[in-house]
C-alpha cells in the first residue's frame, strides 16, 4: 500500500472569514437605530467580542462563548443564568428507544422530542412537541419561527444568543438568531424517556420542504446507533442498552 498518499480535506477551499466585516456587524448590534440592534443585556458581551477580534484573540471560525464580558466554556453557558453570546462558525450538514424514518424513507431517521425554554434563563415551562431529522453533521438544533410562538414568553427570555453564522453542505453561509433551549426525547405514545438535554439552536423561517435538524446536545448525552438490515435509529442512555434495539 502506498505510504505517500495525500488526503484531500473535506472542505478543500475553506471559508475565508472577514474579521473587519464582522466587527462592523457587531458594532451595528449596539446601534439603537439599526434593525439588528441587540438587547442591552448583550452589550457587554458584544463589546468583549469586538475587543477579542481587534486583539487577534479570536478568528471568527473557532467557536467562542462569552458571558458577562468574559470568555467561558460551553458548559458554563448552560449552567449559568446570565445572558451569553457566541462567535465562530457553526455547521449543519445534515433510557432507550428505537426511532423510525417517518415519510423520508429508510436512509433517514426522525427524533421525537419535547422542547422548552431553559427555566433558569426565564423559560416559563411551556412545552412544545417537535420532530427533527437525526443529522450527525449538524452542530445545532434547527427550529422554526413558528416553533417559538408555542414556547411562552420568548421575547423576555435571557437565552437568546444573537445572530451567528451557519455553513451548510453547499458551502453557503447564512446568519440566523441563536437561542439556548432544552429538549426531552419521547416515545411514539409521547411519554418522555430521557432527561432534559441542553441544546444550542438556531431559528429559521419556516419554508416548504425544509426539515428541522437535530443538534449536538443529544449526541453528547445519549448513545445513538444504526445497524445493517435494521431501518430504525436506536437511542439509549447506556451503551449496553443499544444491543437489544439493533
Amino acid at each position: 500500500m502506498a505510504t505517500n498518499i495525500e488526503f484531500s480535506p473535506a472542505i478543500p477551499l475553506p471559508i475565508v472569514f472577514d474579521v473587519q466585516k464582522r466587527i462592523q456587524e457587531l458594532r451595528s448590534y449596539l446601534d439603537p437605530t439599526s434593525l439588528q440592534y441587540q438587547p442591552e443585556q448583550q452589550h457587554t458581551n458584544i463589546k468583549a467580542a469586538i475587543k477579542l477580534y481587534e486583539d487577534g484573540k479570536i478568528d471568527g471560525i473557532q467557536q467562542v462563548h462569552i458571558m458577562e464580558g468574559k470568555v467561558v466554556t460551553r458548559e458554563e453557558v448552560f449552567k449559568g443564568s446570565a445572558w451569553a453570546w457566541c462567535e465562530g462558525m457553526f455547521y449543519q450538514y445534515a433510557q432507550k428507544f428505537a426511532y423510525g424514518h417517518g415519510p423520508f424513507g429508510p436512509p433517514y431517521h426522525e427524533l421525537r422530542m419535547l422542547l422548552r425554554l431553559t427555566p433558569q434563563r426565564g423559560g416559563d415551562g411551556t412545552v412544545h412537541g417537535i420532530i427533527a431529522m437525526n443529522d450527525t453533521g449538524s452542530g445545532l438544533l434547527s427550529l422554526f419561527d413558528t416553533d417559538m410562538q408555542h414556547l411562552g414568553n420568548f421575547w423576555g427570555y435571557a437565552g437568546w444568543h444573537g445572530p451567528i453564522a451557519i455553513q451548510d453542505a453547499t458551502g453557503t453561509v447564512t446568519i440566523y438568531p441563536a437561542v439556548l433551549v432544552q429538549v426531552q426525547l419521547v416515545r411514539d405514545d409521547n411519554s418522555p424517556w430521557s432527561d432534559w438535554i441542553e441544546e444550542f439552536a438556531i431559528v429559521k423561517p419556516v419554508v416548504p420542504g425544509l426539515p428541522r435538524l437535530s443538534g449536538a446536545g443529544i449526541r453528547g448525552s445519549l448513545y445513538l446507533a444504526t445497524a445493517p438490515g435494521n431501518s430504525f435509529l436506536a437511542v439509549s442512555v447506556t451503551k449496553g442498552g443499544l444491543t437489544s434495539l439493533l
